[in-house]
């Protein structure tokens, strides 16, 4: 039976990718003459969208995807991004031309050596001039006619990793190399799309460059399914992963009520305890009272911490143990009050941090919780509310007793 699975934490791959055609298609059409900034919220799906370009390319374009998680050095970049050409046997001749062309130490057999080799090779004849080396192997892939995408995830990540390892000068002047490239006209037949979860403007202020070295980019953002989509994408789950044959609508009804924003992560981690419910109670159709007690039991429960774990421990990698203690404390009155206005949450803020913060960043902090923890904020009613019951009530369950 066809249809999508569970791929919890995963890369959605062919079916499993629900329902995004049109942000895949928005982002092809700004690829016929531009760039791309994917912006989401963690677990929205950003990089599942991303590799599908990858998996379906379209006439006239090669993509390049290449995993850049744990990079936090300009050299290694640019390095993993060409060792990222090395699977694609028509650029992979082009690059080991562009090599022999101006390295001293080229080897004739660029195209026979692994990947893990491959890399190891580019850095040692790049890293005297990471800048001009790695542009001009660039040039060298480019062909008329023909548009070259490489994807890039987690772009704020690698700013805020570079930072940490080098400093605020080496990430400048990085970004400021990163966006030349992308202007070149030598390289206009280049494209990029570059993915970002966390507040990246609040992180290129924090390095002294502005939101200057990212205007060129288009901004396409992900958000939640709609609620029609929802519910066919939960339908579509209880048939192929439970096997279901009736799906009652009070079943759906239940499970989008206690999920909140439908997110399909979150989607996922609950119908997945509910099909285990139901199988350890012997029955073949999904009630309200299984899923709740799946809801509960299963989705809050101990066993499944680690779904959610990487919401409370992202903090501390962010922020000193000041501003992590501040954040967690705003956080839990939002998840305390359901609903608080944004005067008396930076009444709080003033509070917790004793006058020792400037007061932008209460500012910051709130553009990041609004980011990572489905926070969000009504310019109607001037406040902030969680937009996912989930991860309000994971929140209440085991951080109520954040320091006050």
């Amino acid at each position: 039976m066809s249809g999508p699975s569970f791929v919890i934490g995963n890369i959605a791959k062919g079916d499993d990718l629900w329902n995004r055609g049109n942000v895949v298609e928005d982002i092809w059409k700004v690829l016929q003459k531009g760039n791309v900034l994917l912006k989401a919220h963690r677990r929205f799906g950003k990089s599942s969208i991303m590799y599908r370009l990858y998996e379906e390319p379209r006439d006239g374009f090669v993509v390049v995807f290449q995993d850049t998680e744990g990079i936090s050095d300009p050299l290694d970049f640019i390095t993993t991004l060409l060792s990222g050409i090395h699977q694609n046997e028509t650029l992979r001749v082009r690059l080991k031309e562009g090599m022999k062309k101006f390295l001293k130490k080229a080897s004739s057999r660029i195209d026979e050596v692994e990947i893990a080799e491959f890399r190891v090779k580019i850095r040692e004849e790049i890293k005297d001039n990471y800048q001009e080396k790695g542009g001009e192997l660039l040039k060298s892939l480019v062909r008329p006619g023909e548009n070259i995408v490489f994807i890039v995830d987690e772009l704020p990540v690698l700013i805020q990793r570079i930072e940490e390892k080098h400093g605020k000068r080496t990430v400048r002047d990085f970004l400021h190399w990163f966006r030349q490239i992308r202007q070149s006209p030598e390289l206009q037949n280049l494209r990029w799309v570059v993915g970002g979860s966390i507040g990246i403007e609040h992180i290129l202020k924090q390095v002294g460059v502005g939101t200057k070295v990212i205007n060129d980019f288009e901004i396409i953002r992900v958000g939640p399914f709609s609620e029609k989509d929802a519910r066919e994408y939960i339908k579509a789950l209880l048939r192929n992963e439970g096997r279901l044959k009736k799906i009652l609508v009070k079943a759906i009804d239940k499970v989008t009520a206690l999920i909140g924003a439908p997110v399909p992560y979150f989607i996922q981690i609950v119908l997945k305890e509910s099909i285990h419910e139901m199988r350890r109670q012997g029955r073949k159709t999904l009630t309200e009272k299984m899923i709740e007690r799946a809801y509960y039991n299963g989705a809050l429960g101990p066993a499944s911490r680690t779904y959610f774990e990487h919401y409370f421990t992202r903090l501390s990698e962010y922020y000193d143990e000041e501003k992590e203690r501040v954040a967690k404390r705003l956080i839990l009155e939002v998840a305390r009050q359901g609903e608080i206005k944004k005067k008396d949450l930076f009444r709080l803020f003033k509070q917790a941090c004793e006058g020792k913060m400037k007061e932008e960043i209460f500012s910051y902090l709130m553009t990041d919780i609004e980011n990572d923890f489905y926070v969000s904020y009504d310019t109607e009613k001037d406040s902030y509310s969680f937009t996912t019951n989930i991860l309000r009530d994971w929140w209440l369950r085991y951080y109520d007793l954040v320091e006050e």
